[in-house]
């Protein structure tokens, strides 16, 4: 905890800022890594539904979607009420399937807005700090003591040293994550129209 309040001290005024950037991007980090699984996004019970469906029982289907709250099981029971009220055409039953699943894109996509913006503020308040270290120097020439000159320039280098490297540590982390969960989300989003496809291929 010590060496975090010297290395506060010596990044200057944008060390704190720096601080709260970082542990939130890690608690973003956390829950994305919790929370996006294809498993969050698709029903517990898919198997049980292809399987009745196998069987052409499209009523069962229809009754076990309605006990889900999931996107996917509250988009194919939409998709089944028009089923059921005589629109067999796959391309419109797909198509209303893939308009039900639309809600599922901001679920998918949470916290990665956020976690861009970070990465990109990051590195602007390292090079901020960068700044006002260097102003410490060009003092230590204006300064007619030695010692306090020796002391700012000491000061001042150590600054912007110390606030570039913070902006990078807390940038690339949450650079990296968000095109991680952005490849990750992509990939959740196409199993899931996968899936939808293949269901809707299996109605009779």
């Amino acid at each position: 905890m010590e060496d975090l309040f010297t290395l506060i001290e010596k990044g200057g005024v944008v060390m704190y800022p720096l601080l709260i950037l970082s542990i939130l991007s890690w608690i973003l980090i956390i829950e994305r890594l919790f929370n996006l699984r294809t498993s969050s996004f698709l029903p517990k019970n898919l198997k049980d539904i292809k399987l009745l469906l196998q069987k052409g029982d499209i009523e069962g289907v229809h009754k076990l979607t309605s006990l889900g709250s999931d996107p996917f099981t509250t988009a194919l029971h939409t998709t089944l009420d028009e089923y059921l009220k005589g629109v067999k055409r796959k391309p419109y039953l797909i198509s209303t399937m893939e308009t039900q699943l639309s809600a599922v894109v901001p679920q998918v996509e949470k916290n990665l807005m956020l976690l861009s913006a970070i990465a990109s503020i990051a590195p602007l308040l390292g090079l901020f700090g960068t700044i006002t270290g260097l102003i410490k120097v060009f003092s230590a020439y204006s300064s007619v003591q030695t010692e306090e000159a020796i002391k700012l320039l000491s000061s001042g280098i150590s600054e912007a040293l110390t606030a570039a490297a913070t902006g990078l540590i807390v940038a690339i982390p949450a650079l990296f994550a968000y095109w991680l969960f952005r490849a990750m989300g992509n990939s959740i989003i196409s199993k899931i129209e996968k899936e939808a496809r293949e269901i809707i291929s299996m109605l009779e």
